[in-house]
């Protein structure tokens, strides 16, 4: 049975909090295989094929990462950069991931309603990551778009991971218990 893939791009490999309560909502359903990107680094690369073999086994890619400058960390791009190969990922003919699922998701630091042209950050978050969508796209995924939460809230942790999780799911066409 092919899971749905859950790569978890911040750059930290001891999570907590938010994030902590957010992977263990995850790695408690069945349905989806959560890979921590940074513990799957060795000495800032990563073992591209094992990478991709992941990325070939799912039934669809979700990428979740905190907002750094309004993008993705630095470590996430590495992985994009070292992932998305020639050959593998887009040939001379286009994108070779045959319209695959690809979701991104993410957390911010500040709220989700200053992300629109009358707040703070003056543009949408799916404006600021056009560059993730148009990579996606180049290289055959089917991009489905952003779901986001913010850490301004006093919400709890793990009522913050679910409501997320159950954004992912909405978005992938699944329930959100298995």
């Amino acid at each position: 049975m092919k899971k749905h893939l859950l790569l978890i791009g911040n750059p930290d490999s001891n999570p907590s909090g938010f994030l902590l309560e957010f992977i263990t909502c995850f790695q408690d359903d069945t349905r989806f295989d959560v890979r921590i990107l940074a513990q799957q680094q060795t000495e800032g690369t990563f073992d591209v094929a094992i990478e991709q073999a992941a990325i070939d086994a799912a039934e669809s890619v979700v990428m979740h990462f905190p907002i750094y400058w309004y993008s993705m960390p630095a470590m996430l791009k590495w992985w994009v950069d070292s992932v998305f190969t020639f050959g593998w990922a887009f040939d001379e003919n286009g994108g070779c991931m045959q319209e695959k699922p690809f979701l991104s998701s993410v957390t911010t630091g500040s709220s989700l309603e200053s992300y629109s042209p009358d707040g703070s950050n003056l543009r949408s978050l799916s404006s600021y990551l056009h560059h993730l969508e148009r990579t996606a796209e180049y290289a055959g995924f089917n991009y489905l778009g952003v779901v986001a939460t913010d850490q301004t809230r006093s919400e709890h942790p793990n009522e913050s991971a679910l409501n997320l999780k159950k954004a992912i799911c909405d978005t992938l066409g699944i329930s959100v218990t298995a």
